[in-house]
This record gives structure tokens, C-alpha cells and sequence, in this order.
């Protein structure tokens, strides 16, 4: 089982807001709203997609952003939830409104 956990700051600095396991299913708000900022995945399996979401529902007429993990690896930082990239081990969107590090209220694991 991986784990995500879930910075307070950008490039998984700060405080970690909250830690959870990547069994898919998942729909909730975090322990704490608007402070999630960047997160850090370790062994996340292949396939797990995390989504979150400005909106406390989970809508997407708000910011939110899709991280598709492709390839497992021990440890992998995620900067920031405000850029569309893709490398080796993840594929990440970012669908804008007004911003959404700082901001987030929902989130999925799939």
C-alpha cells in the first residue's frame, strides 16, 4: 500500500496537513481546509489517480488538478497542484480558475 502525504507548503515543505493511503475509493474533505499546498507520494501504486479540488464537493466548474501515477517509485515530490506536466512516474493536469494551491477542499483517490 503507498502513501500520500500532503504539504502545507509548496515542493512538500511545511507542515504535512494530513497522511492517507492510496486505496482507491477515497472521497473526502481534508483535516484541514485551504492549507494543502504540494504532496509527497512514496510507492503510490500504478494507476492510482489523486484529484483535488478547489470546490468542498468535489465540482469541477472550480480549479482542480488530476495526478495519474504511472510508474511506482519509492519517493516523488508533486511542487505544486497548479501545473500541467508529465514525466516517467506521473502525468499531472491542472485545469485553472483562480488558483488552487492553498485552496483545496476535496479530495479523490481512484
Amino acid at each position: 500500500m503507498g502513501i500520500i502525504a500532503f504539504y502545507e507548503g509548496n515542493n512538500a515543505t511545511e507542515n504535512v496537513v494530513q497522511t492517507i493511503e492510496d486505496s482507491p475509493g477515497q472521497d473526502f474533505r481534508p483535516v484541514r481546509n485551504d492549507e494543502i499546498r504540494s504532496a509527497k507520494i512514496y510507492g503510490v501504486r500504478p494507476g492510482c489517480e489523486i484529484r483535488v479540488y478547489d470546490s468542498s464537493d468535489g465540482s469541477t466548474s472550480d480549479d482542480f488538478c488530476i495526478v495519474n501515477v504511472k510508474r511506482s517509485i519509492p519517493e516523488y515530490i508533486i511542487n505544486t497542484f497548479e501545473r500541467t506536466y508529465e514525466d516517467e512516474y506521473v502525468r499531472v493536469t491542472f485545469i485553472r480558475n483562480n488558483g488552487l494551491d492553498g485552496k483545496i477542499s476535496r479530495i479523490r483517490v481512484n
